[in-house]
């Protein structure tokens, strides 16, 4: 049987999590693309689409759903916001031993405030080795291209 409720319902779960921890319950998505995790107390964050990576984590959410296996996780916060990620294991070796079902709702420790950059900073970011290796080898936090790749819903 599978738990996981609504997009919506564990969204207000997640804003109760969160509150009930001290952090802010204003949520934003991101993904991979729009994370350089430089320690575990720094973290720089571009600026990213609400409305495509809202549609991206929607859809990730109900793969992960029916998959019955779902983490939101915050990641940072921005001011009074929490950025987020929503992520399921897709692949074999990304299985975590001893969650093999259900939702789970977690926190980065320490959940770092993010420094924002903007789009042409970001750029040359990319360009650097050691944002090129942590987006290579993140992979609890799923990629734009990962989520935009998840089977249209109703087909199997």
């Amino acid at each position: 049987m599978n738990d996981i409720p609504s997009f919506d319902d564990a969204l207000e779960s997640f804003r109760r999590f969160l509150a009930e921890q001290r952090h802010p319950n204003g949520i934003f998505w991101v993904f991979r693309e729009d994370i350089w995790k430089l320690s575990p107390d720094s973290l720089l964050l571009r600026i990213p689409s609400r409305t495509k990576n809202l549609a991206l984590a929607k859809k990730v959410f109900k793969e992960g759903q029916r998959k019955g296996l779902l983490d939101l996780h915050a990641i940072a916060t921005v001011g009074d916001k929490v950025a987020a990620t929503v992520w399921f294991p897709k692949f074999e070796g990304e299985e975590i031993q001893g969650w093999d079902r259900g939702m789970k709702l977690s926190i980065a420790e320490p959940l770092p405030e993010a420094q924002l950059v903007g789009s042409v900073k970001w750029l040359l970011f990319q360009l650097k080795p050691q944002f090129r290796h942590y987006q290579r080898f993140n992979i609890w936090v799923g990629t734009k291209g990962w989520a935009a790749a998840q089977q249209p819903l109703g087909t199997e």
